[in-house]
């Protein structure tokens, strides 16, 4: 399955996060998804391991395993990645921050451990260095990531190419409709990272709670006769939204690619709808000692 964005390029509707896979694990991820089907990856220099993810992927291409364009990557490094141009390259968060040097992906914090914001860049500098990399033919499509409404509204007034993508956390507690309405109706592919609502991996990192021990979502999923996760992934995908939840597990990779087979009743979509808590489960702030959400 894949969604044609507003340049006419498709992207696969089911992808792989690899935040938090470690480099060791990470040939395995990814030879293993790729057989499964997966043909999206999901990736950033800041997740510090794009130079393994090339590696593997130098692999898949080496023995035929899969062709090299027909993986869509949504990373931040050409040479890491040991590719010529990307498929989507997305502003990751909507602030610029002290530049630490050429390489370096880390955040730069002051003496009270609060990230150092840079206030002399704005974002429509960036969105328009960014559009100068389509021009240049290093990406095809270039899109924004955890912007709100008003920020997205201020990148369609000045961008001369159309963000492409918006990737937000979305999930049945945090559904955040009148945002994907929003980016649906201005031609805006919405992708939902922690697609999952975070399930594990998140209440170990944020403490929260995941939206897969709801006990509405496991009725529905002993009514398909499918896990809870693939009834959220589909859910996802009914609302016309791209999902990429992460996982290392060869079961996991299986189970969250199998989710085109079946559909959800409007019903039970709108009992879905119901679920919303407005509830955010990743928080930067553990990491950047300031939320930048509020």
């Amino acid at each position: 399955m894949a969604i044609t964005l507003n340049n006419g390029f498709k992207m696969p509707v089911v992808g792989l996060g690899v935040w938090r896979v470690e480099g060791k694990e990470m040939r395995d991820v990814i030879i293993n998804a790729i057989k499964i089907g997966y043909r999206h990856f999901d990736c950033a220099a800041d997740y510090k391991n794009e130079a393994e993810v090339g590696e593997a992927l130098a692999e898949a291409f080496r023995t035929g395993l899969v062709k090299s364009r027909r993986i869509f990557l949504l990373p931040q490094s050409l040479k890491k990645l040991r590719i010529d141009f990307l498929d989507l390259y997305l502003v990751h968060f909507p602030v610029a921050t002290k530049h630490l040097g050429v390489g370096d992906t880390g955040s730069a914090l002051d003496e009270d451990g609060v990230l150092e914001i840079d206030t002399t860049i704005s974002l429509e500098t960036t969105w328009h260095a960014m559009e100068d990399l389509v021009s240049m033919g290093l990406v095809r499509s270039i899109g924004i990531s955890n912007y709100d409404i008003f920020l997205t509204r201020d990148c369609l007034a000045y961008s001369k190419v159309k963000p492409a993508v918006n990737q937000i956390e979305t999930h049945p507690y945090f559904q955040r409709d009148s945002l994907v309405k929003f980016c649906q109706k201005h031609g805006i592919c919405v992708t939902a990272h922690t697609p999952l609502g975070g399930a594990l991996a998140n209440t170990e990192w944020f403490g929260t709670v995941s939206c897969l021990d709801d006990p509405v979502l496991q009725g529905l999923a002993a009514k398909y006769k499918r896990t809870v996760a693939q009834i959220v992934l589909r859910w996802g995908i009914q609302r016309g939204t791209v999902v990429i939840p992460k996982t290392s597990k060869l079961e996991r990779l299986e189970e969250n690619y199998k989710v085109s087979d079946f559909e959800l009743s409007k019903e039970d979509m709108d009992v879905i709808k119901s679920l919303d808590k407005k509830y955010r489960t990743n928080q930067p702030a553990k990491f950047w000692g300031i939320d930048l959400f509020a």
